[in-house]
């Protein structure tokens, strides 16, 4: 029976290699159609970008309007008193804003520099009030916490950055 186990070494020589290579292929080939399938071969195309210029309309122009109206309010807005002391290196302000424009405003950033005792800022920290501010009145903001502040700081300046209408 020597023919018998010859044909069976033939046929495992040509075997395992095609397994080998059919193996490695097949999921390769079954990855490249589940890309097609799933239209994921987008990066190949061609883009054409075409040059858009917007057509400025009143509705357009709104928000434009509504800029200017917040840069004018902005500037009748002022932080008239700011009491701060640190609790635990964080720190506690209690602040007066007047809002001395004809339009109340919903919230306002309010930039806060800390200062050490030659007047450098040593951080700066933006927060968001977001107490409504009723036109031509004072507003009163106790208890707000900025964050932790160093311990060679001595002094606060604010002002108010931006407001929301």
């Amino acid at each position: 029976m020597p023919g018998r186990k010859s044909k069976k070494s033939k046929f495992k020589k040509t075997f395992i290699p095609v397994l080998k290579w059919a193996s490695a292929i097949i999921p390769v080939g079954i990855f490249i159609y589940i890309l097609y399938y799933y239209n994921q071969f987008d990066f190949l195309k061609a883009r054409i970008e075409q040059a858009r210029s917007p057509i400025v309309t009143t509705v357009d122009s709104l928000p434009a309007g509504t800029q200017q109206m917040q840069e004018a309010t902005l500037g009748k807005i002022r932080v008239a008193k700011n009491e701060w002391h640190p609790v635990g290196g964080i720190a506690v302000h209690n602040m007066l804003i007047e809002n001395a424009s004809a339009t109340p405003v919903k919230s306002a950033e309010v930039e806060f520099k800390y200062l050490n005792d030659v007047q450098a800022v040593v951080t700066s920290k933006i927060v968001t009030v977001k107490t409504p501010l009723p036109a031509g009145k004072s507003t009163k903001i106790s208890g707000l916490s900025v964050g932790y502040v160093n311990g060679s700081v001595v002094g606060c300046d604010v002002k108010v950055l931006s407001v929301k209408l």
